[in-house]
């Protein structure tokens, strides 16, 4: 009987350790995946003046953000000290012409004061092993910095086409560092 015990014993205690190293391999895989392009952060560094988008804070309001490789048709509204954000990102061109799928893409909006100085940096929106003709929907809420007047979109990307080729990286990133 004591072997019986014994043994079993064992067994859960090898389970308990697997269980664990799991867990602990599943947590470091997922912290590598939060977004490498929230991994810099802009906070102090200064959007582009060509990047800076006037932060409107009456009314619901709407714009495009394009370059060739995305483009962000967004609206969002500023109420309470929050700005609320939707929108729908699609691969321009010098994506969808060229690869067939984007492997992974993260799409991050960087708000500025009136001198352009980054004061927070937000991701809006995840893809992954995305179809290249493919959109994507994304409604996001910030709480807004009072000093906020400006904002800009950032992004990073792998896309790659078909037959094995080699993935292809493509980024914005509208801060002078």
């Amino acid at each position: 009987m004591k072997s019986l015990r014994a043994s079993i014993k064992l067994y859960k205690m090898k389970h308990l350790s697997g269980v664990l190293l799991t867990l602990l391999v599943a947590g470091v895989f997922l912290t590598g995946c939060q977004g490498t392009m929230l991994s810099t952060s802009a906070k102090g560094q200064t959007i582009q003046p060509p990047a800076q988008i006037k932060l409107v804070k009456t009314g619901p309001q709407s714009g495009q953000f394009s370059d060739g490789y995305v483009t962000v048709n967004y609206q969002y509204t500023v109420a309470g000290g929050n700005l609320q954000m939707s929108g729908v990102v699609s691969f321009g061109s010098a994506i969808s012409g060229n690869f067939l799928v984007v492997q992974t893409f993260d799409l991050g909006l960087l708000l500025g004061d009136a001198t352009g100085k980054v004061l927070l940096q937000q991701g809006v929106t995840t893809a992954v092993e995305a179809d290249v003709s493919s959109s994507q929907n994304f409604n996001t809420t910030v709480i807004l910095p009072p000093q906020a007047v400006t904002m800009a979109f950032t992004y990073n990307g792998v896309a790659y086409g078909s037959g094995g080729s080699s993935p292809t990286s493509f980024w914005a990133d509208p801060v002078e560092r």
